[in-house]
């Protein structure tokens, strides 16, 4: 079967998933892409009042950007930073209303699981012949629907945004989590319009990345509006490594780093920064939730908190294609072949540093089965929008019949 007859399945409506449509629809290939959330950038929504360390000129891929003119908009460019709301609505909605996307786009159908028709996971391993039987995909709708279609090429561009990390220690969620993730918040909160859920209250705030420090920030802020409101904040290392770059080319980087830094060091009375310590337990005590700690000495401290925000990171979803045969990283849960090459090649480097390593490092032992995007690096942080679209073209490189 030639390329030009291979249907390509594409999963996820966000900067990898559009950007892998534009290049399907520049092929003339046949493709189809799903999307679980009502529109684009679902995901990227959800912390869309969030302004992003990189500028427009780094957000809009060169493919997006021509796209985006040749049908008449008017593509933002310059040093400025985008929210991710803005981001979404406008560069990754217009996309998706192009005459040549829209059509080929199913939003509200989420893909519960990918699998190979007529062959189960063990079946056919190392040989050709898994790549004579097309992948069968189980997709639902709001409705509660079931129904599967078939594709010739999957494209898992699905992202790191569906499963949070846990709290506890080492990774697994903490006694008594689970039952509170009513109450547990995992993404930045939106402190200017919630700000009456927040403010006055006594909030423990869990995680050390950027995330975390966005918060600390806002809610530093909040806390000098409503003097009553105090941030407890827990890092699991006792020196959490800050380090701002001399002439940061991501100045909004700098700055937020800068002002965590201050926080971290008394620069608020309204924020307590306890580090070494992990999430030893939870219990819910009426409306408040008591938190144990334990420090590495084994010593434990208890707090009862209003609220609880736990941005502890995220990696991407394995369960869609457990039923394939996709050889994961034991320590980062990306695709073996790219997480060897990112280590070799020092993957800890600053995030603008990164390249595609190279369309061989994006294959699996599943034939034609492909996982772009953030969820390509698993739990590294240092992915950037730009290797996405990199690791786009040079899939579509490769199908290039």
């Amino acid at each position: 079967m030639s390329s030009k007859s291979r249907h390509i399945a594409i999963i996820g409506a966000g900067p990898t998933g559009l950007e892998a449509t534009l290049a399907a629809a520049e092929a003339g290939l046949p493709f189809t892409l799903y999307e679980a959330g009502p529109t684009t950038g679902a995901f990227m929504r959800m912390w869309g009042h969030v302004r992003l360390f990189s500028p427009w000129d780094l957000d809009v891929s060169p493919r997006a950007r021509k796209a985006l003119a040749a049908a008449g908009h008017d593509v933002p460019s310059g040093d400025a930073c985008p929210t991710g709301a803005e981001l979404a609505d406008t560069i990754l909605e217009p996309l998706a209303k192009l005459p040549a996307l829209e059509e080929h786009i199913r939003f509200r159908t989420p893909v519960l699981a990918v699998s190979r028709q007529g062959l189960l996971k063990s079946e056919e391993i190392g040989t050709e012949g898994r790549s004579q039987h097309p992948f069968r995909l189980l997709l639902t709708d709001s409705q509660g629907r079931e129904w599967t279609e078939q594709a010739e090429i999957v494209l898992d561009c699905t992202g790191n945004y569906a499963t949070p990390n846990a709290l506890g220690d080492g990774g697994i969620p903490a006694p008594g989590e689970e039952s509170l993730d009513d109450v547990i918040v995992r993404w930045v909160p939106n402190f200017a319009i919630q700000e009456s859920m927040w403010a006055g209250k006594e909030i423990l705030l869990v995680g050390a990345g950027h995330s975390a420090q966005t918060a600390v920030v806002e809610l530093a802020r909040l806390a000098e509006r409503h003097p009553g409101t105090r941030i407890l904040w827990a890092v699991r290392r006792h020196e959490p490594t800050w380090e701002v770059q001399e002439d940061d080319p991501l100045p909004e980087r700098a700055r937020l780093i800068r002002a965590a830094q201050a926080l971290a060091t008394g620069g608020s009375v309204a924020v307590e920064m306890v580090t070494g310590v992990v999430v030893d337990s939870l219990e819910r005590k009426g409306d408040r939730v008591g938190v144990t700690f334990r420090d590495r000495q084994g010593e434990h401290r208890s707090v009862e908190v209003d609220r609880v925000v736990s941005l502890t990171g995220f990696v991407g979803d394995p369960q869609l294609y457990r039923q394939l045969q996709v050889h994961e990283c034991y320590a980062t849960c990306g695709p073996m072949k790219l997480a060897a090459s990112l280590l070799a090649s020092d993957s800890d480097a600053d995030c603008l540093t990164q390249t595609s390593q190279g369309v061989e490092t994006l294959t699996n032992p599943e034939p034609d089965f492909f996982i772009l995007g953030s969820k390509s690096y698993g739990s590294n942080s240092s992915f950037l929008m730009r290797v996405g679209w990199q690791q786009v073209d040079e899939v579509f490189g490769w199908l290039a019949p």
